[in-house]
């Protein structure tokens, strides 16, 4: 008669790890909306002290040019903008912030676009063009969306999080950076966007 090895049982501690979990999700959320209800930028924000000449993702530095495809397939250039104030955002579909931030982005466009000011949207996705495409359908985004494929305008500008939003005088100087997401219908985010639409 073979003798039958006992299977030792263990028991995870179910109970525990979803309350440690529950806890974390709580924190990431509040830390979350705590960051999104601050005011992106203000006036003093965008009012750079010193101005430097090298191209560099950096306040005071000319912001670094790059030439994407857009969702048509058309090429455009950072360049293009020149003259026009560029809130240039990095976000991708499968960041939450970043679907909680956009229609605050789409509203601040529609608000200042025929004034001069634009939003560009790169997604960081990669060989996703239709959940992109289905992403600016649902959100009815009218702002130019970048494809950054291969992550080089990622590589140009750095950045630790998602999202990450870049704001971009008329001269093509880098004037903020905000990392993660934020209310970008503020009225110090207006008074902020109308003081850079005004600069000379």
């Amino acid at each position: 008669m073979k003798s039958s090895n006992l299977k030792k049982t263990t028991y995870i501690p179910v109970k525990k790890y979803v309350l440690l979990f529950a806890v974390l999700f709580v924190g990431a959320i509040l830390f979350f909306f705590e960051h999104f209800i601050e005011a992106p930028i203000s006036v003093d924000d965008v009012k750079t002290h010193k101005n430097f000449d090298q191209e560099k993702a950096d306040v005071g530095y000319l912001a670094p040019g790059f030439s994407l495809r857009n969702l048509k397939g058309n090429r455009e250039s950072l360049e293009k903008y020149r003259g026009q104030v560029v809130v240039l955002n990095f976000w991708a579909t499968w960041c939450a912030p970043c679907r909680v931030e956009m229609p605050s982005f789409e509203n601040l466009y529609r608000r200042y676009r025929s004034e001069g000011m634009t939003v560009l949207a790169i997604t960081i996705d990669k060989n996703a063009d239709a959940k992109i495409k289905s992403f600016v359908e649902e959100y009815g985004l009218s702002f130019p969306v970048l494809l950054d494929t291969k992550g080089e305008v990622e590589r140009l500008y750095p950045s630790m999080t998602i999202p990450f939003t870049y704001v971009i005088d008329r001269d093509g100087r880098v004037v903020a950076r905000v990392d993660g997401a934020k209310n970008w219908e503020s009225e110090e985010t207006f008074e902020a966007i109308e003081y850079l639409l005004k600069k000379s």
